[in-house]
């Protein structure tokens, strides 16, 4: 009987060991990059020179990333897909708020020559 119950905690262990995740967290970064930066050209980002150069940062970041999981460097890879994220991340947010300001700054001066034509 105990044969069996050994062999038996023996699979559930390796079962156990067997659907852990294999994936290095390196490759969830790369994904979460990859996503800010096809949000990023999605908002125009390539179009807005402050922000397309940032998401060439981003690329090149990427780029580096998986040259150093190539090298097995992880923790390497890692910080570097997060500095693309960020990278993605300040690209996204320029290509939206560079275009409002433009606007804003527009509307003042529509509204400082109707005052200044009412004066």
């Amino acid at each position: 009987m105990r044969p069996k119950l050994l062999a038996a905690m023996l699979c559930a262990t390796l079962f156990g060991c067997a659907s852990q995740s294999v994936t290095p967290v390196s490759n969830t970064k790369r994904t979460e990059a990859i996503a800010s930066m096809r949000a990023a050209e999605g908002a125009g980002a390539s179009r807005i020179p402050e922000a397309a150069r940032h998401l060439e940062f981003a690329r090149q970041q990427v780029n580096n990333g998986e040259q150093l999981m190539m090298d097995e460097d992880m923790e390497g890879a890692e910080l570097s897909f997060m500095q693309a994220d960020a990278d993605a991340d300040l690209a996204l947010a320029l290509a939206r708020a560079l275009p409002l300001e433009r606007q804003a700054q527009q509307t003042t001066q529509q509204a400082q020559s109707l005052q200044r034509g009412l004066q």
